[in-house]
């Protein structure tokens, strides 16, 4: 009978001591598992959630070696997350052992509980010592699916509204008019969803890269010495005598004048001056080779019809295509010491090839200029274009100036496009764009009326600003590329296409801060048109005009159609607009910016967000998402919902599931 006695002894007195063991340590890991989803909910920490629930199973006598935790699938709702408590312990055993069992007996509890999921914050209030979410002059939120959340308080006076699943404040929130319309109301902090998010981490990371960056270098171009003059006249044994003496020989018909060079694999033929009579037509060496090198040691001017054969053309003097014809190039290399200047009512040709412009290129009248695709390498004229400032081309001609393309523009001094002209670089994807600063700091710099097409590019780099302040009426549509470098302000007046890519700019990003807007590019039916665009500004330098005044960011008056939407897929997936890492610059949609779309997270941590004036945006159809530092409406109407996933300060308490 003793073994009997002995087994029921150690069912009874260890088994059943066991079981309350466990009952003890089921209660542990329930708290535990609550405790760490509370701590997740506030913080959206992991390290605090374990912290958090291994304290509570110390403080209910289980050492925090035996407590496990970690964030897992709801066994409830497989969309939702859970914290997984496990409390595990030995339980010593004595008389057992006598039967042949084991000396302990492992005892483990499990729970779960949900973590306050579900709402997410698509307008939120970052700084707890500003004044939070403030609303005025009948403003309207709507936030059927989302939290509206300040880490302050909110102000919703009357004539205005919120209607949002959710509303959360931390200090205090007013309503006289009960103008808030919400699941639930609550006191809580809510955490930044995007502090430490790698993505964001990433792409202001990019500005150190900017900084790395150097503009190209004006050209080294030959710049021959003596030659032989030829006069292009109606003196036939004066221009015959002259091209003879050079080594060449002229024929006339009519009035054109062909000059023809021996051909060949080292040829170099010598020429100073150039003078071609008016209404004389040139034909210079039409059926040349490339491996021919013709220098031009004086200034050229073109007038009528004038040809140029293929070949390498060194021009050590200024050149000038000043015809109301045409004149023509053909397919070489061409190194201009002094500027090329091409004006009147003609068209002026280059065929494809290697192109250096060592003081760059100046158009003006209603010239037609068309370049091959080919490498493009200008340095910065001495002379001002219009009187803005000194650039590697300056496209003053009410005519059009086309380059071909894939094609690489490498500019020491920036791009000038004026009023009524149209400029187009490259066609394809391929092309290359690295482009210094102007005399004034101006990479790009736009007149109103103005027309600029950059193809798609595998570079871009601006090394000063994209000015278009003064720009009304004009249209720019901006490369494809996966970077867009500007290390300056982006300052627009006009219709704007942004292809898509990372938009980062080391200063501003400022729409209509001197008036403007207007029609859109030919083709589009917005203002501001920019499809998987990430816009990115540093805030080193805010604007310092009207309504933009202080701010990173701004869309101001005439822009009455902005859409702005981010990548859906990729690293930086649903973020539209990241604001400065530091400081107080802002961002604000100003009077008479309105009817905009942006589709994506608008995130300004340490700046404000303001729309004033019969301003507004929304997300449509889309999402979007407003952080700031503070939020201040007034005036409009906001849609918004949740594009970055997040604990909303009015999200649902957790709740234990199993």
């Amino acid at each position: 009978m003793l073994p009997a006695l002995l087994g029921v002894a150690a069912l009874v007195a260890e088994y059943g001591h066991s079981l309350s063991v466990q009952a003890s340590n089921q209660r542990t890991a329930d708290l535990a598992a609550y405790a760490g989803a509370l701590a997740y909910s506030k913080s959206n920490s992991t390290s605090l959630m374990t912290s958090a629930a291994k304290r509570v199973g110390e403080l209910n006598g289980v050492a925090p070696a035996n407590v496990a935790v970690d964030l897992v699938d709801s066994p409830r709702d497989a969309s939702k997350k859970s914290v997984r408590a496990v409390v595990t312990v030995d339980n010593p055993m004595f008389l057992a052992t006598i039967l042949g069992a084991s000396n302990t007996l492992r005892i483990v509890a499990l729970s779960y509980a949900e973590v306050g999921a579900g709402v997410s914050s698509c307008i939120l209030a970052l700084d707890g010592t500003k004044s939070g979410v403030t609303l005025s002059g009948g403003t309207r939120i709507t936030a059927s699916s989302c939290a509206v959340s300040s880490n302050a308080k909110i102000e919703v006076p009357c004539g205005t509204t919120i209607a949002a699943q959710s509303v959360s404040y931390n200090s205090a929130i007013t309503q006289p008019c009960n103008g808030v319309t919400a699941g639930t109301i609550t006191r809580a902090v809510t955490p930044d969803p995007l502090a430490g998010n790698a993505a964001v981490a990433t792409a202001r990371a990019r500005f150190a890269t900017l900084a790395g960056q150097s503009s190209p270098a004006a050209p080294s171009v030959p710049s021959p010495a003596g030659g032989y003059s030829i006069e292009f006249g109606y003196n036939e044994t004066t221009t015959k005598s002259q091209a003879a003496a050079a080594g060449c020989s002229a024929s006339q018909s009519g009035s054109t004048w062909t000059l023809t060079c021996p051909q060949g694999a080292g040829r170099v033929y010598n020429f100073a001056n150039i003078t071609i009579a008016g209404g004389i037509n040139l034909s210079f060496n039409p059926s040349g080779d490339a491996a021919t090198t013709y220098n031009f040691s004086g200034p050229l001017s073109v007038s009528a019809n004038t040809t140029f054969g293929p070949g390498t053309y060194n021009f050590g003097g200024e050149v000038r295509a000043d015809s109301y014809g045409s004149t023509t190039f053909g397919a070489g290399t061409y190194n201009f010491a002094q500027t090329f200047r091409a004006g009147g009512s003609g068209t002026v040709t280059f065929g494809t090839g290697t192109f250096n412009f060592a003081r760059g290129m100046m158009t003006s009248g209603s010239v037609v200029t068309t370049f091959g695709a080919g490498t493009f390498n200008m340095g910065r004229s001495t002379t001002s274009c219009n009187g803005v400032s000194t650039f590697s081309l300056c496209n003053g001609a009410s005519g059009a100036t086309t380059f071909a393309g894939p094609s690489t523009f490498r500019f020491e001094g920036g791009i000038y496009n004026g009023g009524g002209s149209t400029l187009t670089m490259g066609s394809g994807s391929t092309n290359i764009f690295q482009i210094g600063p102007s005399g004034g700091g101006d990479a790009i710099y736009l007149g109103g009326g103005s027309r600029t097409i950059l193809a798609d590019a595998t570079t871009f780099e601006l090394g000063g600003h994209l000015w278009a302040p003064f720009g009304g009426g004009s249209c720019l549509i901006i490369s494809r590329a996966a970077h867009h470098d500007i290390r300056g302000n982006f300052n627009a007046a006009g219709a704007v296409v942004m292809g898509a890519g990372v938009y980062t700019i080391d200063g501003y990003f400022a729409l209509g801060a001197s008036g403007g807007g207007g029609s859109p590019c030919p083709g589009y039916s917005n203002t501001v048109k920019a499809t998987d665009v990430t816009i990115v500004v540093s805030g080193k330098t805010t604007s310092s005009t009207g309504s933009c005044a202080g701010t990173a960011f701004c869309v101001a008056a005439g822009y009455h159609n902005v859409e702005i939407t981010a990548p859906t897929t990729g690293t930086l997936a649903k973020l539209a607009v990241i604001g400065p890492a530091s400081g107080t610059a802002g961002a604000t949609f100003a009077e008479g910016g309105s009817s905009g779309k942006i589709s994506g997270a608008f995130y300004f941590p340490t700046g404000p967000i303001t729309m004033s004036g019969g301003a507004g945006v929304s997300g449509g159809s889309y999402c979007l998402q407003l952080i700031g530092s503070l939020i201040n409406l007034s005036g409009g109407t906001t849609a918004v919902s949740e594009c970055i996933a997040g604990i909303g300060g009015g999200a649902a308490r957790p709740r234990l599931v199993q």
